[in-house]
């Protein structure tokens, strides 16, 4: 009878052991999971910076970061802005030369005035990424802004 007894109290320790195991190996693999996408969305954007892109190829990265910020549940303001969250929220900034200084818009408003138009204005204009900034919390990409590049004449 104390032989049964034991075996059962040495079951039951294996078996919470068991499950303490496969809960803390899922929680790794969580993590990890989420650190991979992180580094992968990071890549894909800081591969754009001090580089230039056309600006067909920019309405495609403001698209794309539309897209996610909408997937990751990212709420807009009454302005139909994104808000900051800081871990996820992606803002994009388009800095546009206008006479002789920029002025910046964020990625909601060019989609809202029309990605149609902004291609018409745009579609040939080079954009290089000048800034790229990182959630504290996450180290997510916080912001991305590209600023137009106007060449001059000699």
């Amino acid at each position: 009878m104390k032989d049964r007894y034991m075996k059962s109290k040495i079951l039951i320790l294996l078996f919470i052991f068991i499950i303490i195991l496969v809960f803390v190996g899922y929680t790794v693999y969580q993590y990890r999971t989420t650190i991979a996408k992180t580094q992968e969305i990071n890549n894909e954007y800081r591969k754009y910076y001090n580089t230039q892109v056309q600006g067909n190829e920019l309405i495609s990265i403001i698209n794309k970061t539309i897209d996610r910020n909408q997937k990751n549940g990212i709420t807009k303001n009454e302005e139909g802005l994104f808000q900051e969250n800081d871990t996820n929220s992606i803002k994009l900034y388009v800095k546009l030369q206008y006479q002789e200084d920029y002025t910046t818009v964020e990625m909601e408003k060019i989609a809202k005035g029309g990605i149609e138009n902004f291609i018409k204005v745009y579609n040939s204009a080079s954009f290089e990424c000048t800034e790229i900034t990182y959630h504290e919390k996450t180290n997510n990409i916080k912001t991305i802004t590209f600023t137009e590049v106007v060449e001059t004449e000699d």
